[in-house]
């Protein structure tokens, strides 16, 4: 005599239902993957933000005013300078801040001078520096002693970069002054 078992799972998942996990679950693995992979998992450093102003007196010097924000160390940020429009039309140029003058104490934002790398000044709120002329925009190869700089009553754009970011943290438009 044969003996017939009759099994019947009763507590399984359709088919139907089960593809539709498995979607799921490969969804979800697909976007915690790209988010990973699109640097979304990466803790960064917030940039610092600024707030400045600036006046540009021709052939003299540009005066930025650090009007708020963040206090900055002068070897965490780049300036340069920008022209909009006019004979010198999209010059861009990396200000040197080593001889820029922090008005505070009249000392360069940056001493070189110790062999043993830069020390910087800490810029708050309320400081100024002024950048001379020739170190604010790029000599001319063609004419030794004249900058490729904007004339008087034309604008230049006066930006601040994050050094290690590389965004800009703040921008200002000024027409240069007689």
């Amino acid at each position: 005599m044969s003996m017939q078992l009759d099994v019947r799972n009763e507590a399984a998942v359709s088919p139907v239902v089960g593809v539709m996990l498995m979607l799921v679950v490969t969804i979800i693995i697909a976007a915690v993957v790209s988010a990973f992979a699109g640097g979304l998992g990466q803790g960064s450093a917030k940039a610092p933000q600024v707030s400045i102003g600036a006046e540009a007196h021709n052939a003299s010097y540009i005066l930025i005013d650090f009007k708020g924000g963040d206090t900055i160390n002068g070897g965490a940020i780049t300036v340069k300078t920008f022209i909009p429009m006019g004979d010198n039309k999209d010059m861009s140029y990396k200000v040197n801040l080593t001889k820029a003058i922090y008005l505070t104490t009249n000392e360069n934002v940056g001493n070189c001078s110790s062999g043993y790398g830069c020390s910087w000044k800490t810029i708050q709120p309320g400081d100024r520096i002024r950048i001379n002329w020739e170190d604010a925009f790029a000599e001319s190869s063609w004419y030794p002693g004249t900058y490729l700089a904007p004339s008087v009553g034309e604008p230049v754009n006066i930006e601040i970069y994050d050094t290690s970011s590389g965004k800009q943290i703040a921008t200002t438009q000024v027409n240069v002054m007689p």
